[in-house]
């Protein structure tokens, strides 16, 4: 009994890490998908930072776990409010959003859809940003949030 425990454990723990991997995987070409276009248009790339990546992994999740997509939480949180609870410090902050049924190449797609959004393209072609952090969260209905954070110092 417990040899299949460990077994079943150990299974969960493999695929857990392998979607985890996927996931960083998706982030970090999201950010170089980011800053081909800033690079397109003679802008400096920005600077990966783990911090933004925790918050908007963390907002990521929570929209997928709570069924919800917006730039304030339930609680009414802006992006600015939950850096600030993870004591992140900025003189600027910005947040992109997306939202798609999974599909092999969500990330171009995500890029995309941001792009044609003057909102979003505003975002990623400012050259104030100096770093980024992005997050990817699955929900159980198969959905992916994909949260980009922009800040200055």
């Amino acid at each position: 009994m417990k040899r299949k425990f460990f077994c079943s454990f150990f299974l969960i723990t493999i695929v857990a890490a392998g979607i985890c991997a996927a996931q960083t995987r998706s982030e970090m070409e999201v950010f170089e998908l980011v800053n081909r276009e800033r690079a397109r248009a003679r802008l400096s790339g920005l600077e990966w930072d783990d911090r933004l990546a925790g918050l908007a992994r963390n907002y990521s999740r929570q929209m997928a776990r709570e069924g919800f997509f917006a730039h304030h939480d339930r609680n009414g949180r802006s992006v600015g409010d939950r850096a600030r609870a993870a004591r992140i410090n900025w003189s600027g902050i910005g947040e992109n959003l997306f939202v798609c049924e999974a599909h092999p190449y969500f990330t171009t797609t995500a890029l995309k859809g941001w792009m044609k959004s003057p909102g979003h393209r505003t975002n990623i072609l400012n050259r104030r940003w100096t770093a980024t952090g992005i997050g990817i969260a699955t929900s159980r209905a198969g959905s992916i949030f994909v949260t980009q954070v922009f800040t200055r110092e």
